[in-house]
């Protein structure tokens, strides 16, 4: 739990199929407003498509979920960018496509101000085929971050990154929640990038939460879950053969 115990997303009794593979098996889970939660687990285990619920990008099969702000930032597991607009263009896209109207000087204000923050200058006019993925991925959070929103989705933020722009996306990340105050939501299963992260940890795993608990507490926990997640082992009480 964050210091706020304000809770900000109510997940209840959640449950999502795909033909009969059940991917989220009855999860319940209360966030809280301004902390930093990770939702872990190995690959299968329901930790993106519970971001996607969350997110509205997809419909349960049962339970509900309340989330008290409407104001949400998304980052893809790609960096999700129009290859046709230029940087300026992608990161000012959902003001540009909703009923706000926004004075040019002041759009390309917030535009520099969010670019700016994540280590992007003068980079408003090229287009996404001339930046590395590091600069693509800090781009989806320039824009995801342009409504200054109440929570921030991740998903896998990390993937397909080399080390060090692995640790400084993780880096922005920290910063960014600190910076915008916001409940930050991080879909990972990569452990250096958990390892830098001072948060709470959920663990899923057959569609269900199987140990939950901070950062430290997974790398020193006897838990036999997080023991096996750490370790990164094929046996043990989560059968990734099956998974």
């Amino acid at each position: 739990m964050s210091n706020n115990s304000e809770v900000i997303i109510s997940v209840k009794n959640l449950s999502k199929s795909f033909g009969d593979h059940k991917v989220l098996d009855d999860v319940s889970l209360d966030i809280y407003k301004n902390e930093l939660l990770l939702i872990i687990g190995f690959s299968g285990t329901g930790k993106s498509t519970l971001l996607k619920l969350i997110s509205g990008l997809d419909e349960s099969d049962s339970g509900e979920i309340e989330i008290k702000t409407t104001n949400l930032g998304m980052v893809f597991q790609g960096a999700a960018l129009f290859d046709s607009m230029s940087i300026f263009e992608n990161v000012a896209f959902p003001i540009i496509n909703s009923d706000k109207k926004m004075p040019e000087e002041e759009l390309k204000k917030k535009v520099h101000e969010k670019l700016t923050l994540v280590g992007l200058n003068e980079v408003e006019d090229l287009r996404p085929d001339e930046l590395s993925g590091g600069m693509k991925k800090r781009v989806s959070f320039a824009r995801a971050i342009i409504n200054n929103p109440d929570v921030i989705l991740y998903d896998e933020p990390t993937s397909g990154l080399d080390p060090v722009a692995s640790n400084m996306i993780i880096d922005y990340i920290i910063k960014l929640q600190k910076e915008l105050n916001a409940c930050s939501i991080l879909v990972t299963h990569d452990l250096n990038s958990i390892s830098k992260v001072d948060g709470r940890l959920v663990l899923l795993y057959n569609g269900k939460i199987v140990w939950q608990g901070k950062t430290k507490e997974l790398f020193t926990s006897e838990d036999p879950y997080a023991k096996q997640f750490r370790a990164g082992e094929a046996k043990g009480p989560m059968d990734l053969i099956k998974t």
